[in-house]
C-alpha cells in the first residue's frame, strides 16, 4: 500500500503533508504503534543524510504520533512507514497479527490446512469444481470463517507444530498452533470471544483452546519442536490373534528402522530412518482385532509400523505378531511437551 504526500522541502509543511497522507491512507485500520524509516535523495550527502536523520526524522516521528495518535515502537510495530523522498511516496505495511493457541481434532474427514489443487495450483479448473481447492473443510478453514471477519482481513496463514493425518484425530490437550492474520484492519479482538464462538459452532469438528496474542518469533519455536507422541491404534489382524504374543509385547521398547513410506516416497527423500517406540499398552478387542497404545519418538510413521509397509519397517506389529496387521483407527493422544 502506498500513498503520495507533497514534498515542499525538510519543512513543518512537508511533515504536515506525510502526516496527512497517512493518516488518510490508514483511516480504516486500527493500530497503536508504528514504525518509520526515510529514503533520503541520493542527491544528498552521507553528511547530510546523517543530519536529516538526527534532526528531521525525530520532527517527523512526533508529528506521527500526534496526527495518528499512536506510539512509535521500533521493536514490534502494528504499522511500518517508509517515507521515500525521491519519489514523493509513502509506502506502508499493516503488520500481521498473530494468534497463538491449541486445536483438538474430531473429525477424520478434515485436513488440518487448506490443500490447494495439485492440477491447476489453486486457480481453479474442473478436476477442483473451480474451487482451487481439494479439501472443502480444514481445521484451519474452520478457524478462518471465525477470525477473518473479525479482524476484517481477506487472508490467513497458518503455522501447526506438525500435523496429522486427514483420518487421525488430535485429541488429549490439544496441537499448538500459531495464526497469522495477514493486513488486519481490526485488532482489539476479543480472543476469549472468538474461542467460545468457535467451540460453539465447529465443536463436532474441531476445538481451540487458549487464544491469545503472540508475535511472530513463536513460529520457528513451534516449527522445531521434536515432541514424543502417544498415540491409541486400533490395529486389525488377518488372522485370530495369538493374546498371549499380544500382551508379552506391553512395555516393549523398539528401535525402528524405517524406510520413507510407499504413501510419501513421491514427495519425500527416500531413506532410513531410525526412531524408538514403546508399547505401552494392549487391549484385546475381538478375535482379530486389538486396540494399541503406543509411545513414538517424532517423525515415526505409526501406520506403517503396524503394516510393515512391505518390509520397508521393521520391527512391526505384523512381525512381532506374526500376523499380518492394517491400522483402521488412529488418534493422537498425547503430545509429551517439554
Amino acid at each position: 500500500m502506498y500513498s503520495k504526500f507533497r514534498f515542499n522541502g525538510f519543512s513543518n509543511e512537508t511533515l504536515s503533508s506525510i502526516a496527512n497522507s497517512a493518516k488518510k491512507a490508514l483511516k480504516d485500520f486500527e493500530f497503536s504503534s508504528f514504525l518509520v524509516g526515510c529514503t533520503f535523495p541520493n542527491s544528498i550527502s552521507d553528511d547530510g543524510k546523517q543530519l536529516l536523520r538526527k534532526e528531521f526524522q525525530p520532527l517527523l516521528v512526533k508529528k506521527l504520533e500526534k496526527e495518528l495518535n499512536a506510539m512509535a515502537d521500533f521493536e514490534n510495530p502494528d504499522i511500518e512507514l517508509i517515507v521515500n523522498f525521491d519519489q514523493d511516496v509513502l509506502f506502508i505495511q499493516v503488520k500481521p497479527f498473530f494468534i497463538g493457541g491449541r486445536y483438538k481434532k474430531f473429525s477424520r474427514k478434515i485436513t488440518q490446512t487448506r490443500h490447494y489443487c495439485f492440477e491447476c495450483k489453486g486457480r481453479g479448473c474442473k478436476k477442483c469444481n473451480y474451487s482451487g481447492i481439494i479439501t472443502p473443510e480444514s481445521v484451519q478453514s474452520l478457524i478462518e470463517k471465525h477470525a477473518l471477519p473479525l479482524f476484517e482481513c481477506r487472508e490467513a496463514k497458518f503455522h501447526g507444530a506438525g500435523r496429522e493425518d486427514k483420518d487421525v484425530r488430535m485429541l488429549g490437550s490439544g496441537r499448538r498452533f500459531v495464526l497469522e492474520l495477514v493486513e488486519p484492519k481490526k485488532r482489539s479482538v476479543d480472543l476469549k470471544a472468538l474461542e467460545e464462538e468457535i467451540n460453539s459452532v465447529e465443536g463436532k469438528k474441531i476445538e481451540v483452546s487458549g487464544l491469545r496474542k503472540c508475535s511472530k518469533k513463536e513460529i520457528p519455536l513451534l516449527k522445531a519442536g521434536k515432541n514424543n507422541k502417544v498415540y491409541e491404534v486400533v490395529v486389525l489382524c488377518e488372522k485370530e490373534i495369538d493374546v498371549e504374543k499380544a500382551l508379552r509385547l506391553q512395555e516393549l521398547t523398539l528401535i525402528v528402522k524405517q524406510r520413507t513410506p510407499l504413501r510419501v516416497v513421491s514427495r519425500r527423500s527416500d531413506k532410513v530412518r531410525e526412531r524408538k517406540a514403546k508399547i505401552l499398552s494392549v487391549e484385546i478387542l475381538s478375535q482379530k482385532k486389538a486396540m494399541f497404545r503406543i509411545e513414538a519418538e517424532a517423525g515415526l510413521y505409526v501406520k506403517e509400523f503396524v503394516s510393515g509397509d512391505n518390509d520397508r519397517t521393521n520391527p512391526c506389529l505384523s512381525v512381532l505378531l506374526e500376523n499380518k496387521c492394517n491400522c483402521t483407527e488412529l488418534d493422537v493422544i498425547e503430545i509429551k511437551e517439554s
